[in-house]
């Protein structure tokens, strides 16, 4: 039971770390590229060379463990598993964009790719899950809603010719439930 209840809140405080730990990386990346330009690159281009791959490649790879830990808990704490494990395939995903940074482009674009699929799909089943629970409704509308934000903001025709800011606008809602998610997970 102490083991269960240890794994939880462990998981629960990986969720909450998710985006602190991914954001504090793309930021320093950012800090040590000044040639990086919102409208005209990818996040992944901060991956590709200097202080600021290490920062970039290496937070990617953190945040995915820190999803994969998260995406462990949920598993173990949903009914039906399966938004769990395809979260778990996103993990897989963020951890893959890191290992194999733009440079190695086609391997970089299916990881990337798919972190951003799972991500969203993995969202919109978690959201449907736990709307069934009627402790967990609201939080399961909110999972749906972010979900298809994400989507709609992979999917919106964006004036500039960089994706950082749909890809950054896709993340964030995800990012958000987890902290609330794993918050949630760390008290109950």
């Amino acid at each position: 039971m102490f083991i269960k209840l240890l794994l939880k809140k462990i998981s629960g405080f990986c969720g909450i770390l998710i985006p602190i730990v991914i954001f504090i990386n793309i930021g320093i990346a950012i800090f040590y590229s000044p040639w990086f330009n919102w409208t005209k690159n990818a996040l992944s281009d901060l991956g590709i060379e200097g202080i600021s791959a290490f920062f970039f490649n290496n937070g990617m790879i953190l945040g995915g463990i820190l999803v994969l830990i998260f995406s462990i808990g949920l598993v173990k704490r949903l009914e039906v598993k399966t938004g769990g494990y395809v979260l778990f395939l996103s993990s897989i995903a963020l951890i893959g964009i890191g290992v194999f940074p733009e440079t190695m482009f086609t391997i970089h674009w299916i990881f990337s790719a798919l972190f951003f699929i799972t991500l969203t799909i993995a969202l919109l089943i978690i959201g449907m899950t736990l709307r069934r629970n009627q402790s967990e409704r609201t939080l399961g509308s909110i999972a749906t809603i972010f979900s298809i934000l994400s989507f709609c903001s992979l999917m919106l025709i964006f004036p500039w010719e960089g994706i950082a800011i749909p890809e950054s606008i896709s993340c964030f809602p995800a990012f958000v439930w987890f902290m609330i998610y794993g918050a949630k997970m760390t008290v109950n």
